[in-house]
């Protein structure tokens, strides 16, 4: 029973994953519905969990880091991709280098930290997760560009280019409760309670969508374009996430915090970036597909190192 209630909050996001698949399955629902409820979850129930939790929560000095962290691993790991990947046609290249950068924080990480750490978590993953959008909206977004099918010559617009900075909720979200965390103004009264509505619906609807949008059947070929950037992502996260537990002289906290970001599955926003500039979306698609329960098993794994630290430090 202590197994059990100890790793409550993982069968309980598995089971609501499953449910979403078997729902999608029996023809209830359709893929289009998990990118529906995608969207809610990006657009609506994430910026409340953020606007609720993230101002209220002390920034201590060590966290201001995070957001550090969030740029450089990814930017890492395209400096990698350059090497390992350099051998591949150029379309198949673009495709491995953009999905190489960003992590997918808020639909796949947040619900489970909510139930994990809580309000404090999510403060952690939430600054871990700022520098993570530049990497997603501004370098995996270049690689897209750069390397695209269809691109014609010619410059990136910085129109565009803070146009879908700040055009990302979730991002607008980060940077104002960051704002009113470091001027002390808290959601109070009647707003309180009523970001607290789509707040509560965050962690069911995320995890609905995830098991809904699982797909395991993929065209012919498709292997061969995906399996480059998922071993390159997850050797790196699995390898970096133990020397980062293990080595880095930070708040056992934020190793957990950066150990479980590098193992999580690439950011939604590959797929549109895929259909936007000529890329195979069944592909990019796939490699989102794939590390969703890879990454739920590492992530119960950073967890589980995460309490035998704990226990042995205490």
């Amino acid at each position: 029973m202590g197994i059990l209630s100890a790793n409550e909050p993982f069968i309980i996001s598995a089971s609501v994953i499953i449910l979403g698949y078997l729902l999608k399955r029996l023809d209830v629902l359709e893929e289009n519905d998990g990118e529906v409820l995608a969207k809610v979850a990006l657009n609506i129930t994430l910026p409340s969990i953020i606007l609720l939790n993230l101002p209220g929560v002390p920034i201590e000095s060590s966290n201001v880091l995070l957001p550090f962290f969030g740029l450089i691993l990814p930017g890492f790991v395209v400096l990698l991709g350059l090497f390992f990947f350099r051998k591949l046609p150029r379309t198949d290249k673009g495709l491995s280098m953009m999905s190489s950068s960003g992590y997918n924080i808020g639909l796949f990480a947040i619900p489970m930290v909510m139930g994990l750490y809580g309000s404090a978590g999510i403060a952690r993953f939430a600054l871990f997760d700022i520098g993570n959008a530049f990497a997603i909206f501004g370098l995996s977004w270049y690689l897209a560009w750069y390397y695209s099918p269809i691109r014609k010559k010619g410059s990136i617009s910085i129109r565009a280019v803070f146009r879908m900075f700040f055009g990302s909720i979730p991002f607008v979200a980060y940077i104002l409760a960051v704002v009113m965390n470091l001027i002390g103004i808290r959601l109070e009264g009647t707003l309180m309670r009523f970001i607290e509505v789509p707040a509560a619906m965050n962690r069911g609807v995320s995890l609905l969508a995830l098991g809904i949008l699982l797909r395991f059947k993929f065209p012919k070929g498709t292997w061969r374009a995906i399996l480059p950037p998922l071993v390159l992502r997850y050797s790196f996260g699995i390898v970096a996430g133990a020397l980062v537990l293990l080595l880095l002289p930070v708040s056992l906290e934020n190793k957990i915090t950066i150990s479980a970001a590098m193992i999580l599955p690439v950011g939604l926003a590959v797929i549109p970036f895929a259909v936007k500039w000529g890329y195979d979306r069944d592909s990019a698609a796939a490699i989102l597909n794939v590390g969703i329960p890879v990454s739920f098993i590492l992530f119960w794994l950073v967890w589980a190192a995460g309490n035998h630290l704990a226990a042995l430090n205490s």
